[in-house]
């Protein structure tokens, strides 16, 4: 029992102990190292010829920048997304990076620049680097989809970059600026980076307006604090960034193609005559469908640059089998753009940027035209858009979804590191890709079946990486619970204390009885006494501010999953959808580990100061 007591002991202590700065960063190198092991043993997957509009057109336009022809010929996908993604891919060819490991080292950066984050709240090395490590060994961030050669490989990562420049800033808002101001440069790339990868980078900006304002209220608020003006337009750094980024693309595309966009797809003209189709009142609305037969009929009669369009739309048998939706008897929004878009290029008119521009801005004048006269009956005002309009019909089936959605990232569902099938294309072509990527692509099958074969040092790696997903699929949803019941609990004892200071203030100004006069005060003890209110202001601002960031990063993954929720429903169908998901998980883990590690004594203790 004795020998059995100093065990417990000497375990007890361990855990207590913290590790040193030194031992923090070689903890982290082994776990990257460890990570890109494994990763090692992942092989790309892609359909030769049979993703046009996702994996093919990025690896095309990599190619193209590559050979120094910018995204390539212009046609009708050339601007249809927002292309960093393929800037990505030449760089890290450039750079002779395998493209699965420059992911996986762009998720290790922004992992670290999380956990670091939190160091203000987080005093031990070792929480911070178990932040760092449940980041990283993320079950999503190895997810088969990330083995595609798409965009959704780097978006978590960019995404996540943001959330924690946002978050080192706000925790560090009455320090000296010059540690602040790294923070925003990290979150404006991030920003930038999301935006320029993925139409729907915008959703960040909801966290982003209330950081912003959370950190104004809390400098704003501290008496004693220097420079408040520059602190407070600092804030300005990643919207800067993010203007910065989106005008240099816009430059490079008006210089090659002679439109000033990021995409002509999402923004622009294009936009404007999809969402003015939109505008116009179905016979019979069905759910999926934006611009239906009906609708279509009326365009046709009305609008004589979209009269052509009806032979492709309505009778070319390739166009009906590529994107009609049999179930439905029509074209769903989801395919509807695209469908839209090729037939256009089949009109001639994506023969130049500027010509594709002004075509489909006249068509968007005279629908709007049209409809403000009353000759097309519309429903709602002018939209400039290409997601179908928000109706109440569609709230039953996003909340189902959104919950769908939670519990999917929740439980890691879908998040498997190695692929069911093998990659699709003749071994030339497929040679062409790895050769440019830098990583192999799985074209090996088990004899007589179409299954992959896998090495057994791979199915090792595979069976670690799946026990990993298991442990989080675990471990995570009792995690959120408790983190959510804590928060609540800090929550409320916040307001307690702010109504007890307002109480104290209310007692200290009722006048006193006059007191006989004392010695003055030795000049120490007043610094002292003015220091310690100010102080405890302080403590309880960056208690308020960690509440709110924690508050945000749970919300910001509600908002996503039902964001997705309503995509699915109103547009794609496809069903629940782990790739589009996988912003959502690091946000639940950032959420559950540090709502919970920063409740620990051991880390609310004196911060040590940060050093690299």
């Amino acid at each position: 029992m004795k020998q059995k007591s100093k065990t417990q002991k000497a375990f007890q202590n361990a855990l207590q102990k913290d590790i040193s700065r030194r031992a923090f960063w070689v903890l982290v190198c082994l776990a990257v190292l460890a990570k890109l092991v494994l990763v090692h043993f992942q092989c790309i997957y892609t359909w030769i010829d049979g993703a046009p509009l996702d994996d093919e057109l990025m690896f095309k336009a990599a190619q193209s920048i590559t050979a120094g022809q910018w995204l390539g010929p212009y046609n009708w996908l050339t601007l249809s997304k927002h292309m960093f993604f393929p800037v990505w891919l030449s760089a890290a060819h450039a750079l002779h990076i395998p493209y699965l490991l420059a992911g996986q080292l762009l998720l290790c950066a922004a992992a670290l620049a999380a956990a670091l984050a939190f160091a203000p709240v987080l005093s031990r090395y070792k929480s911070r680097f178990l932040l760092f490590a449940l980041l990283v060994y993320n079950p999503a961030a190895t997810a088969s989809f990330t083995l595609r050669v798409y965009r959704d490989n780097i978006f978590p990562a960019e995404c996540l970059l943001f959330f924690a420049g946002l978050i080192g800033y706000a925790l560090r808002y009455a320090r000296p600026l010059k540690q602040g101001l790294p923070w925003l440069g990290i979150c404006g790339l991030g920003l930038a980076l999301a935006w320029l990868t993925r139409e729907d980078g915008v959703w960040l900006l909801p966290f982003f307006a209330a950081g912003c304002a959370a950190v104004l209220v809390a400098v704003l608020r501290q008496k004693g604090l220097a420079h408040k003006a520059w602190r407070c337009a600092a804030l300005a750094l990643p919207a800067a960034v993010l203007v910065l980024g989106i005008n240099l693309f816009c430059a490079v595309n008006y210089a090659w193609y002679g439109v000033y966009t990021v995409s002509d797809f999402s923004s622009g003209s294009f936009a404007e005559a999809f969402g003015a189709m939109t505008r116009i009142e179905h016979e019979n609305w069905r759910p999926l469908v934006s611009v239906p037969r009906d609708v279509r009929e009326k365009l046709y009669q009305n609008v004589e640059e979209l009269a052509p369009f009806r032979y492709w739309l309505e009778e070319y048998p390739p166009m009906r089998n590529g994107y009609l939706n049999k179930a439905l008897g029509d074209y769903q929004t989801g395919s509807f753009y695209w469908v839209l878009r090729r037939t256009a290029q089949e009109e001639g008119v994506y023969q130049s940027a500027p010509a594709a521009q002004a075509f489909w801005q006249r068509v968007a004048d005279k629908i709007n035209a049209l409809c403000d006269e009353g000759v097309l009956p519309a429903g709602r005002g002018r939209r400039n858009s290409t997601t179908p309009p928000i109706r109440a019909e569609y709230l039953p089936d996003v909340l189902a979804e959104g919950v769908r959605g939670l519990w999917h990232t929740m439980t890691f569902k879908d998040c498997e590191a190695s692929l069911s099938e093998i990659t699709i294309g003749q071994p030339q072509d497929v040679a062409v890709w790895e050769e440019y990527l830098g990583s192999r692509a799985n074209l090996a099958a088990i004899a007589g079946t179409a299954d992959p074969y896998y090495s057994p040092l791979q199915e090792i790696a595979f069976r670690i990486l799946y026990w990993v997903q298991c442990l989080y699929a675990l471990a995570l949803p009792p995690a959120l619970l408790a983190a959510v019941w804590v928060q609540l609990r800090r929550g409320w004892g916040l307001v307690r204390r702010g109504k007890q200071g307002s109480a104290a203030q209310k007692n200290n100004a009722k006048p006193q009885n006059a007191a006989p006069p004392q010695t003055a005060a030795p000049a120490q003890n007043i610094v002292q006494d003015t220091a310690a209110p100010r102080q405890s202001a302080q403590q309880t601002a960056l208690a308020w501010l960690l509440w709110l960031v924690l508050a945000g990063l749970l919300g910001m993954a509600l908002l996503r999953c039902l964001m997705i929720a309503f995509v699915e429903v109103a547009s794609f169908n496809i069903g629940t959808y782990v790739m589009y998901l996988s912003t959502v998980h690091p946000l639940l883990i950032l959420f559950a580990a540090a709502g919970l590690l920063t409740v620990w004594p051991k880390n609310q203790s004196q911060t040590r100061e940060e050093r690299p």
